[in-house]
């Protein structure tokens, strides 16, 4: 089924959004549908609770627990439920180039979905509906009020519909200005972020193509809690989808030093 939203061709819009973000504007990048380079604080926990309204041939609700958390700066996994699958998310970050107000950081990731309710659609599903597995590699880069970070990854389900490829890339362009406060006084400050996704998936046995945008605003209170509200719909869809378009809203709290420290070995 194809569906003409939008007739953008992904390429184009990417590389546009791309040289836009990364050269036009100053952002937080704590985004609301993918992950940065930048890992969580270290030895720190966060307890993230979603809910997504999906919209479009089988509407239907998803909710999901998530337990984060990071031992150091480098590396950090997420545990998490929709109460009919579980999934694993882990991220090592391995290279950092600091400087005042900017950084450019480079990770990689591995994620895997250990069970799901197998519906029958071309795309590759991560918000555990299906078994699968992929990894891939991020790139970010803050500077001052704006951020931009790349995905690339690979995509493989173990269950579904046998008809349609188990293979497929995946990628997303994520962009985020930070728009309050206009200036820092201190960390009790609360922050409000404006994010746009792009989020592309492409089956890699056939032609079956989506691409969506995402838009959402994040509250962040007192640097610990966060309050996400976005929206997903498609701008190039020629891939079977059961729900194209959603509404998204996650809340979470972060714990800071909730870890212990790693005890050196002495020689």
């Amino acid at each position: 089924m194809l569906n003409t939203t939008i007739r953008i061709k992904p390429v184009i819009l990417i590389c546009s959004l791309f040289f836009f973000g990364t050269f036009t504007l100053q952002a937080q990048e704590l985004y609301v549908f993918s992950e940065p380079a930048s890992v969580m604080p270290a030895r720190s926990i966060i307890v993230k609770q979603s809910f997504q309204q999906m919209e479009g041939v089988h509407p239907q609700q998803n909710y999901n627990t998530q337990l984060e958390f990071s031992l150091n700066k480098k590396w950090m996994a997420h545990f998490g439920t929709n109460y009919k699958s579980t999934d694993f998310y882990t991220q090592y970050r391995f290279y950092s180039s600091d400087a005042l107000h900017e950084h450019t950081r480079l990770a990689g990731y591995f994620k895997a979905v250990a069970s799901g309710n197998n519906p029958a659609e071309q795309a590759i599903l991560l918000d555990g509906q299906q078994k699968l597995m992929g990894a891939g590699f991020i790139a970010t880069r803050l500077q001052h009020k704006w951020a931009s970070s790349l995905t690339m990854g690979w995509l493989h389900r173990y269950t579904g519909n046998t008809n349609f490829p188990n293979d497929a890339f995946q990628y997303s362009l994520s962009n985020g200005l930070l728009l309050y406060p206009i200036k820092y006084k201190n960390y009790n400050q609360t922050n409000v972020n404006f994010y746009i996704e792009i989020l592309g998936q492409k089956l890699t046995q056939n032609k079956a193509h989506f691409l969506d945008i995402a838009p959402a605003v994040q509250f962040i209170f007192n640097s610990q809690a966060k309050l996400n509200l976005g929206y997903r719909l498609p701008i190039w869809d020629t891939m079977q989808r059961n729900s194209s378009r959603s509404y998204y809203m996650s809340l979470d709290y972060l714990f800071f030093n909730a870890l212990p420290r790693s005890k050196r070995v002495k020689k």
